[in-house]
């Protein structure tokens, strides 16, 4: 499937614009539309592959200036680090059956409880303003601090801290929560949300036809989603 193909799927599949992807990218509607018409970035974005892999480093530090990975290079081994540069070595076949193999054994892993998470120390965002277990709160704004830290799941993306007791005791109040970033949950996940402007952590109720955003502590009312809501997903909280 080519690039232009892959994007207008996936902007299917994910329910998004051509204008918000426009946006996010910081450029024009028309430059984005013109693009995927012709499919004119595929082989800049292949050049650019082929220089990192032939330099060793990854896509993102090519392009921007630094690894994207959550984990620093001295946090893998070198075997890891050879097994990495033999992935990017072989071709889309090879890795497609490496990615399946690996998966097949992590689910195995996961089914008979061999599969063990190692925490490694991290720099993770923390967001500074907090999201709500209580009274609502302003939108999560970009004001964050980075923390290093090896207490965070290893699938957090970011740490926010909770303000209120709604939440309680699952989640204390000015406790950090962590975060996978993901813009949707499964019935009873709890999660970070921004409801009509303002950021809260609930439990996320899809039963019985109706949607709400429900608090662990029974002192609370759940709060009810109505069509003229405008509910964002945020992330999961992992623990």
């Amino acid at each position: 499937m080519s690039f232009n193909k892959k994007v207008l799927k996936l902007l299917k599949e994910k329910k998004k614009t051509k204008a918000e992807l426009a946006k996010a990218a910081g450029i024009p509607y028309t430059t984005l539309d013109s693009m995927l018409k012709r499919d004119s970035d595929t082989s800049r974005l292949t050049t650019i592959y082929k220089i990192a892999e032939f330099l060793e480093v990854s896509f993102e530090e090519l392009v921007f200036d630094k690894p994207m990975l959550s984990a620093k290079n001295d946090d893998f081994s070198d075997e890891e680090k050879n097994l990495i540069l033999d992935f990017r070595r072989i071709d889309e076949r090879g890795r497609d059956t490496v990615i399946a193999t690996l998966n097949y054994e992590v689910s195995l892993a996961r089914r008979t409880g061999a599969f063990k998470l190692t925490a490694s120390k991290r720099s993770l965002p923390v967001y500074n303003a907090p999201a709500a277990a209580g009274a609502a709160l302003p939108m999560i704004a970009d004001d964050y601090t980075l923390m290093e830290t090896d207490e965070a799941p290893l699938d957090a993306d970011f740490g926010i801290i909770i303000s209120g007791d709604s939440m309680e005791p699952t989640i204390s109040d000015g406790s950090i929560a962590w975060v996978k970033r993901q813009d949707n949950l499964n019935d009873g996940e709890i999660g970070i949300f921004i409801l009509n402007g303002e950021s809260l952590c609930k439990k996320y109720d899809a039963s019985n036809g109706t949607y709400s955003l429900v608090s662990v502590n029974k002192k609370y009312h759940p709060i009810e989603i109505l069509e003229s809501d405008d509910l964002r997903f945020v992330g999961k909280v992992v623990f």
